[in-house]
């Protein structure tokens, strides 16, 4: 069954997909925030340059994109039987 292909293919991108960490270099001032955000566009392209793809809407951003320098753990949906992945993410200041 498709539902069944579809499942099965959301555990295996799971399994490919937790733990993963991605860094992204973002232009920031010097107390850490930057200018601009990293959002879930950005996160999409870390992950494309792993070999890893990912969708907008399988990216979980309940507080909006990141602001600030820092690591931070973004949750990765990727079906709703099957818990979300987490990623790292650590955004870096552009040198």
């Amino acid at each position: 069954r498709l539902q069944d292909e579809v499942l099965a293919s959301a555990r295996e991108r799971h399994q490919q997909i937790t733990g993963q960490a991605f860094v992204i270099s973002a232009k920031a001032r010097v107390d850490g925030k930057l200018f601009g955000s990293v959002g879930a566009i950005d996160i999409i392209d870390a992950a494309n340059k792993s070999g890893i793809t990912l969708n907008k809407s399988e990216i979980l951003l309940p507080d909006g994109a990141f602001k600030t320098l820092g690591e931070f753990e973004v949750a990765i949906m990727l079906h709703h039987d099957v818990e979300p992945a987490i990623i790292k993410l650590n955004i870096t200041a552009e040198a």
